[in-house]
């Protein structure tokens, strides 16, 4: 039974799967205190029950996914659902479609767990125009925009392809990936430190954190869903934000998209080349065109990853945006400037507008940055499934259903050693 607490016990502390076996690109150490010392000291002082509970992550996102993970588990056991029936072409709300593929998706919708209306006269009415069809009405298609929500899908309330495949993604499947992040969470330090900065790639979001409160939040822009774009997950410190800099281009951008363009791109992007050690390299200078807007923020890493302001705005209103080589647009750097510098918004504006170029700031104290990969989350008490853009539950999902979870021996043995403590 002590072998079970110790099994269970590091399990929970430094996850069941090493993240290297499975592909995920995680490099992000979880846990420095040593787990057997952890162990000792959390059973010698507390009860059983709390000694299990403070080896757990105590984020409430993992809290969140835990409860789900309960609640999916019902799902699983009462069967999940049925397939949805392949429907031809784009549905909208008022359109017409086969009465079983609208009674399939109701049934969906309602094991989930989203409110759906009953049938109302128009959904039960024939479409004039295409005999044997049904109306598509607006109380469902309301539901369907909840589910679209909720799984990541441009919100449009149609019925299209990428919604009903995401309908019929097994409920097993769904549980499977609740279960494999939160063995991600697992992979992560119990303590990210009193002010952090926290991104979730699968998300498009930074929230930025003071004293356990969410202080900010905005939209990001991450890698494009190919291996030499994506943006890898680790952790770094910031230390410095640069005003008004130069954009040095990567040697690779230069040779595949700047020089074949000719050098009337150059000079219409703003851009010099110039002798970097021998070798040619192109940077932007600069001004409002620049790639990285007015403001970066640095966090030297072997990635050569960074935040940055865009001049491409109009991208945050994506749903799914993942469009950079790898590094992190932002949708308000100047409120992300203010907070890690305790600066005040027209001091910030000024040196991003009107300040000398290649401006660099040093933080009065370095800033945990977290870069991560979670494609279930919590938000505000609901479940999300987001974009898996990299494929990477693919690999982890299955080691998880296969059984990367505490065993019923390990879960029965620690039963009998909470008695035990209990007698």
């Amino acid at each position: 039974m002590t072998a079970a607490y110790v099994a269970l016990g590091e399990d929970l502390m430094t996850g069941q799967i090493d993240p290297r076996t499975v592909a995920q690109a995680w490099h992000v150490n979880p846990e420095d205190d040593n787990v057997d010392s952890a162990l000792v000291r959390n059973l010698r002082y507390e009860h059983l029950d709390k000694a299990l509970t403070t080896l757990r992550p105590a984020d409430e996102d993992y809290s969140g996914l835990s409860k789900q993970l309960q609640q999916w588990r019902v799902i699983v056991a009462k069967g999940g659902w049925q397939q949805v029936p392949a429907i031809s072409g784009n549905v909208k709300p008022g359109g017409s479609a086969n009465p079983a593929v609208l009674a399939a998706i109701r049934s969906r919708l309602a094991a989930e767990g989203i409110s759906v209306p009953p049938p109302t006269a128009a959904d039960s009415t024939r479409s004039p125009t295409t005999p044997g069809r049904r109306v598509y009405d607006n109380e469902l298609a309301g539901a369907v925009a909840v589910f679209q929500q909720r799984h990541s899908i441009n919100v449009d309330s149609a019925l299209g392809s990428e919604t009903i495949d995401a309908m019929n993604v097994s409920a097993s499947y769904r549980l499977g990936e609740i279960a494999a992040n939160m063995e991600r969470y697992r992979w992560l330090p119990r303590t990210f430190g009193s002010r952090y900065i926290f991104v979730n790639v699968p998300a498009f979001k930074l929230e930025a954190f003071d004293s356990g409160q969410k202080v900010l939040e905005m939209k990001v822009i991450v890698g494009q869903e190919y291996q030499d774009k994506a943006t890898p997950v680790f952790a770094d410190s910031m230390e410095t934000v640069v005003f008004r800099p130069y954009w040095d281009v990567p040697p690779s951008i230069a040779a595949k998209e700047i020089f074949p363009k000719g050098s009337g791109y150059l000079a219409r992007e703003n851009m010099e080349v110039y002798n970097a050690h021998g070798r040619t390299a192109v940077r932007q200078r600069p001004g409002p065109k620049n790639a990285l807007g007015y403001v970066k923020f640095l966090f030297p890493n072997d990635f050569n990853i960074y935040l940055h302001d865009t001049p491409n705005h109009e991208l945050f209103n994506k749903d799914v945006r993942a469009f950079s080589h790898g590094c992190i647009r932002l949708e308000k750097p100047a409120e992300l400037a203010q907070w890690v510098l305790g600066w005040p918004p027209d001091k910030v504006e000024q040196a991003m507008r009107d300040g000398p170029d290649s401006h660099g700031v040093r933080l009065p104290r370095k800033i945990p940055v977290y870069i991560t990969y979670f494609t279930t989350f919590m938000n505000n008490g609901q479940l999300y499934f987001g974009n898996d853009l990299y494929n990477r539950d693919d690999k982890l999902v299955p080691v998880v259903m296969a059984g990367a979870m505490p065993s019923k021996e390990v879960v029965d043995a620690v039963q009998a050693l909470r008695r035990i403590a209990e007698a």
